[in-house]
């Protein structure tokens, strides 16, 4: 068995984080291995052991979204309970516990603010973006003492609009309330661009973002719903050191 390994980490005072793929846990095909999710039809104690691997890899307890689409944020204050069901975000200044996300195609955004020493995790697909979350976990991070000119954010392994092309339907309800989301490819097709979206948003907090850039839909490494409709999910972690 691999060992967990980050596909991009980093760290800025005491905010860490990492994004995680595939690799390094126990999960049988085609959730091959390190899937954290419960709710994709995986083996129980096979999710259940990932989840220890990687609490076990980053050496401190970790929390968990239960991944709905909402525009729910949580602020968590201790280990416990271990997963927020209806929770699409999670931010905290407790240290040493890891705040994580699954995503599968949706954006896994780190926010953090390095000087008062805050951090958020979004779970931001085409449905988050359009009810609110990201601007929801932003206000929060604000309530905790986050001051938007430190703020930064990270957007990690997102699924590209070439590789999201939608129905008219789709493509006008992301148009009237997040128009730059909603793009047409070189083609002709309409498509989703959720990095798009999400950058839009941020940049309304004038708050500094960087987008990794990295497609789950074109890298093997990463799960894809799009590409593999039954597949896990990928582990986007932040957290406080002391």
């Amino acid at each position: 068995m691999s060992v967990p390994t980050p596909i991009s980490s980093g760290k800025s005072g005491k905010a860490n984080w990492s994004f995680f793929g595939r690799q390094g846990g126990v999960s049988k095909k085609p959730y091959d291995s390190l899937n954290l999710a419960d709710h994709v039809k995986d083996d129980e104690n096979s999710v259940l052991k990932n989840r220890e691997i990687l609490a076990e890899h980053l050496s401190m307890p970790l929390v968990l979204i239960g991944a709905t689409h909402s525009a729910n944020v949580v602020n968590v204050q201790s280990e416990f309970p271990e997963v927020h069901p209806d929770t699409d975000a999670l931010v905290t200044r407790e240290t040493n516990l890891g705040i994580v996300i699954m995503s599968a195609d949706c954006a896994p955004i780190i926010l953090f603010d390095p000087v008062s020493h805050v951090v958020g995790v979004v779970h931001a697909g085409w449905q988050g973006m359009l009810v609110g979350v990201v601007a929801n976990s932003i206000e929060v991070m604000f309530d905790l003492g986050a001051e938007p000119q430190n703020m930064k954010a990270i957007i990690g392994p997102t699924i590209s609009a070439k590789n999201f092309t939608a129905t008219q339907q789709r493509f006008d309800e992301v148009k009237d309330i997040e128009p730059n989301a909603a793009v047409k490819l070189p083609d002709g097709k309409l498509a989703i661009d959720i990095r798009k979206g999400v950058k839009s948003q941020l940049a309304k907090y004038q708050i500094k973002t960087t987008d990794l850039n990295i497609c789950t839909f074109d890298t093997p490494d990463l799960f894809s719903f799009r590409r593999d409709p039954v597949t896990g999910r990928n582990a986007t972690v932040a957290w406080l050191s002391e």
